[in-house]
């Protein structure tokens, strides 16, 4: 007797399917492998510096050593002088704005600037001049600009760039409703309670400050800010800080 041999069948749709995937799957490994060379280039790029780059580095960091050292000395012997910086007003109040990258720079420097809340270049904040903070301020004359806001800067700057936290999102400070919710316990209800407050220098400026986010500044044009570094100096012998006419500066850069 003759046995029959059955022969398993394979739907057309299904054979199709499993080309189509045979393909997805090809296509991906080549995908995966070009995307695996490209990070190896990327990676080889970062990585690899020239000799020079390093010494280049190295005297950055030690210049930066040095300057630190100096006005260290220069702090306990009393002969340290910064025009605003060393005024005895307890309520004067200083617009601060960083000018410079801190790539490979001392710790120092990196602490004072985040103590500062000055975390990216063009970004501003108001302090008020206590010993602390005049004290950060020195460490960092290097990188920051600095000078007395007037009515006007401080109202614009709050009106157009004034941002705090809310539920862990950056929300534009614009209703006084939220003001009040936020400060109402140090008698603050409203936006122009809050500018006052800072001018003033009132007796809740901190926690006025520390409400608004650094201010996100556009690069001010490019012509000013050469002629501006090339009268800023921070030598070691000896600093000059560099303190500006902020008014004008936030014109250019609000």
């Amino acid at each position: 007797m003759e046995s029959e041999q059955k022969l398993n069948y394979v739907p057309e749709t299904l054979l199709k399917k499993r080309k189509i995937n045979e393909r997805a799957a090809v296509e991906a490994a080549q995908k995966r492998a070009e995307m695996r060379k490209k990070q190896r280039k990327a990676s080889l790029r970062t990585t690899f510096k020239r000799a020079d780059q390093f010494v280049k580095e190295y005297r950055k960091q030690e210049k930066e050593s040095a300057r630190l050292r100096v006005l260290s000395k220069q702090r306990k012997t009393g002969k340290a002088k910064h025009a605003t910086l060393e005024s005895a007003n307890p309520n004067q109040v200083l617009l601060v704005i960083r000018t410079k990258n801190t790539h490979n720079v001392h710790p120092k420097i990196k602490k004072a600037l985040r103590h500062l809340r000055l975390s990216q270049m063009n970004e501003g904040v108001f302090v008020r001049l206590d010993e602390n903070t005049r004290r950060q301020l020195k460490t960092v004359l290097a990188y920051i600009t600095y000078g007395e806001p007037n009515l006007n800067t401080v109202r614009d700057l709050l009106l157009k760039r004034g941002f705090t936290t809310l539920d862990n999102k950056r929300t534009a400070i614009s209703d006084n409703m939220m003001v009040e919710e936020q400060l109402g316990q140090y008698g603050i209800i409203c936006v122009e309670d809050m500018i006052h407050e800072i001018f003033k220098c009132g007796e809740h400026f901190d926690a006025v400050a520390k409400f608004i986010l650094p201010f996100h500044l556009h690069e001010p044009v490019r012509r000013w800010r050469e002629k501006r570094f090339k009268t800023h100096m921070a030598e070691t012998e000896g600093e000059i800080p560099y303190e500006t006419d902020v008014n004008k500066l936030v014109e250019l850069m609000n």
